[in-house]
């Protein structure tokens, strides 16, 4: 993905080319969504499953990075920067998740 100077958003194509990725992170949010259900925290369902997908996200992007890099070799630097984004997403659902309980929010 080349960097746009106009710091557009990727799109779906884009992700193509990080397909393995995308997939093990979209999985591992929906199993962490299915685990906060069937663990509540929070008395509202829709918290529980929030919380539960959030805190599975950083973890399902390292294991997604490790499929992607056997699948395609070479193409997380080839996507350098969609992958940063990713990776930022990741570790500021995740980081929210971890704090949000600790801050007494719910």
């Amino acid at each position: 993905m080349n960097e746009s100077p106009h710091g557009a958003e990727p799109g779906w194509a884009e992700l193509q080319s990080i397909r393995a990725l995308t997939l093990v992170v979209c999985a591992g949010q929906a199993a962490g969504a299915v685990a906060g259900l069937l663990y509540p925290r929070y008395p509202h369902w829709f918290e529980c499953l929030w919380h539960g997908a959030a805190l599975a996200t950083l973890p399902a992007f390292l294991v997604g990075m490790v499929v992607q890099a056997r699948l395609r070799p070479g193409s997380l630097g080839e996507n350098a920067a969609l992958v940063r984004r990713f990776a930022l997403i990741s570790v500021l659902l995740s980081g929210v998740a971890i704090v949000a309980p600790l801050l007494g929010a719910h």
